[in-house]
């Protein structure tokens, strides 16, 4: 049964370092009096949750959101998800100059801040409440580890922030920023401590338990070793031998399924609906209802106008479709593609032609648009290679037979989709057999094409996170499958990449075909090589953990983020399937990452300095 969630004002108080009490507030509990018995005790516990919870379910602007955790900004930097310009910019990655005013640099301060220091607050009061206790050290781990997940979460943005262990006022924020050593050392004693913990649970749904801090306890691992071996930009090598700290991670995700996760048993695509959110796939969730306000609105974000009137904002990007593999496990190529072979001879807006829906030189409400079609594409290009019967079909072999997990996570072009909003259509029921068409036409009858909510391009659609039949949300605003922070697949890959750092692939080789065989591969992974190996093990977690906020993070650890998103080139942007540039243009720069402090922490605290290459 679903689990509500009663988030109460009093720890949604904290804004930033600065900005982050008033302790006797007319609307709210008071910090001193929040602790003083089991029952606000239990309420101060749940409200820990606060600032994971978006608290305006009516916006999509993933780039001027007021609360919550910054699901859509993250996913937007990663490889795999491209993003619709319009009003939601990803400045990061549009503006050539790296600001220290940016939104994300901002909002991610105050995000892990507002997190630690609510749960420095229960940790220094939970004695006051009278429990009993097994109760009370249960809450000690819990906050403990709230507040090393906060910890870990700024470290891997902005590499050393300064560190608090306690309740402080406003005019106590004044520390500058402690190494980044320094705060992995925070993380790890508060995962120590929820791991001794004779009371904290070794496996529950949705809040931490001691499986939980096994799996984040790795994951810091994971990003010491990055540091010892140099593969991180701007941080110079520590000079340790990596091998301890992969040794530990292995050691700590060994415990994780010691602890009771496991994968989950299903196919890929099931994983994500609120049926299976209690599965031991998920190690470490944030819990949604269909409840106003305990709810996320992510589908708004990721959907499409034919999905419950959702916004393409987020979409797959154009180079992570084409990276699946085949269903036999090589490369996919467009050249190899029967009716393709001409692919690479072309520019990509010549590759347009292949895109193009069947009878356009028939079909009277294309009339208009065919001439600039041939003149984008060019006259003779049409001529040679558009089929007015049969252009549709050849582009569907693009996308058949290849990874099994490909059309569990995007809408691809011409595949046959069912489609809901409320009212479309009478009766009010799902249109079936809908497609990605174009150019597009809008119909709302079954087998029509698919509306997005832009159309100057053709893109793929996510289906990973989305509904697409009526009943099983009320509205874009109003999903309730949780959202996993950590999951065992995502633990049990970093796990194949650790054995592979101490040359034990056959057991690396053994994970990678596990999750291969859960996503319905049937022809194994067979190299042994360390360096196949590890590319493949970085293909597996790509697909995988595609729009869960993790890919960014991701090709940062392992220095791979310019070669990804940006196709190794100082510019790039978001492409159609043929290839072309869409409206936006992104810059890179080797300051990306880490982030800086962000300007208006600065200006509040004297003492946090600044990182080259930032304009402030």
């Amino acid at each position: 049964m679903k689990r509500y969630i009663t988030i109460i004002a009093s720890v949604l108080c904290a804004a930033g370092c600065a900005d982050m009490l008033d302790t006797a507030p007319d609307n709210q509990v008071a910090s001193g009096n929040m602790w003083t018995t089991e029952a606000l005790a239990d309420k101060g516990m749940v409200g820990l949750y606060s600032a994971l919870y978006n608290k305006n379910m009516s916006d999509a602007h993933f780039d001027k959101i007021k609360s919550g955790i910054n699901r859509a900004g993250i996913e937007a930097l990663g490889f795999a998800t491209d993003y619709y310009g319009g009003g939601h910019q990803v400045l990061l990655l549009s503006d050539a100059a790296k600001k220290a005013s940016d939104f994300q640099l901002s909002y991610e301060w105050k995000f892990g801040y507002t997190i630690i220091h609510a749960c420095n607050d229960a940790i220094a009061n939970l004695h006051k409440a009278g429990l009993s206790e097994e109760k009370f050290n249960s809450y000690q781990a819990e906050a403990h580890f709230l507040r090393a997940w906060a910890y870990y979460r700024l470290n891997t943005l902005y590499w050393g922030v300064p560190i608090y262990l306690e309740p402080i006022s406003n005019e106590e924020c004044t520390k500058g920023q402690s190494s980044a050593e320094d705060v992995w050392k925070v993380v790890l004693d508060d995962l120590q401590y929820c791991i001794d913990c004779p009371d904290f649970p070794d496996k529950r749904s949705g809040r931490p338990s001691k499986g939980a801090a096994y799996a984040l306890r790795g994951m810091a691992y994971m990003w010491l070793a990055a540091a010892a071996e140099g593969t991180l930009l701007n941080v110079e090598p520590t000079g340790e031998d990596p091998a301890g700290y992969y040794n530990n991670a292995i050691n700590d995700f060994d415990k994780v399924k010691s602890c009771g996760y496991d994968y989950f048993s299903g196919s890929y695509g099931d994983i994500f609906k609120f049926e299976n959110e209690t599965s031991p796939e998920m190690i470490f969730t944030i819990q949604f209802s269909g409840t106003a306000g305990y709810s996320d609105n992510f589908q708004y974000y990721t959907g499409n106008w034919d999905c419950y009137t959702g916004w393409s904002v987020l979409k797959p990007s154009t180079e992570f479709i084409d990276s699946f593999e085949n269903a036999d496990g090589t490369d996919f190529v467009w050249s190899q593609v029967e009716g393709l072979e001409d692919w690479d001879a072309l520019e990509p807006n010549q590759r347009e032609v292949f895109f193009l829906r069947n009878g356009l030189e028939n079909d009277d409400r294309f009339v208009e648009v065919l001439p600039e079609i041939k003149a984008r594409i060019g006259e003779d290009t049409f001529e040679k290679y558009y089929l007015n019967e049969g252009n549709e079909e050849r582009i569907r072999r693009a996308y058949a037979d290849r990874d099994p997990r490909l059309k569990q996570i995007a809408i691809v072009p011409y595949e046959p989709t069912t489609c809901y909003v409320a009212g479309a259509v009478s009766p009010d029921r799902n249109v079936l057999n809908k497609e990605l068409r174009w150019p597009f036409f809008r119909s709302n009858e079954d087998g029509g094409d698919i509306r997005r909510n832009n159309d100057f391009s053709g893109f793929c659609l996510y289906l990973k996170y989305c509904e697409h039949e009526q009943g099983r949300i009320q509205s874009r605003s109003f999903c309730h499958a949780d959202w996993p922070l950590i999951r065992y697949t995502d633990i049990a890959l970093q796990k194949a990449e650790a054995l592979v750092k101490v040359n034990r692939t056959s057991e690396a080789l053994a994970i990678v075909n596990d999750v291969r065989t859960r996503a319905g591969f049937t022809v194994p992974f067979s190299s042994s090589d360390p360096d196949e190996l590890t590319e493949q093990i970085r293909y597996e977690r790509r697909v995988e953990m595609c729009l869960e906020g993790i890919d960014f993070f991701d090709e940062i650890r392992w220095g791979t983020y310019k070669e990804t998103k940006f196709h190794g080139q100082d510019q790039h942007g978001g492409t159609s399937w043929w290839g072309s540039f869409d409206e936006l243009v992104w810059y890179y720069d080797d300051c990306m990452w880490p982030w800086s402090a962000p300007l208006a922490e600065i200006q509040k605290n004297n003492n946090l300095t600044r990182r080259a290459g930032w304009a402030y």
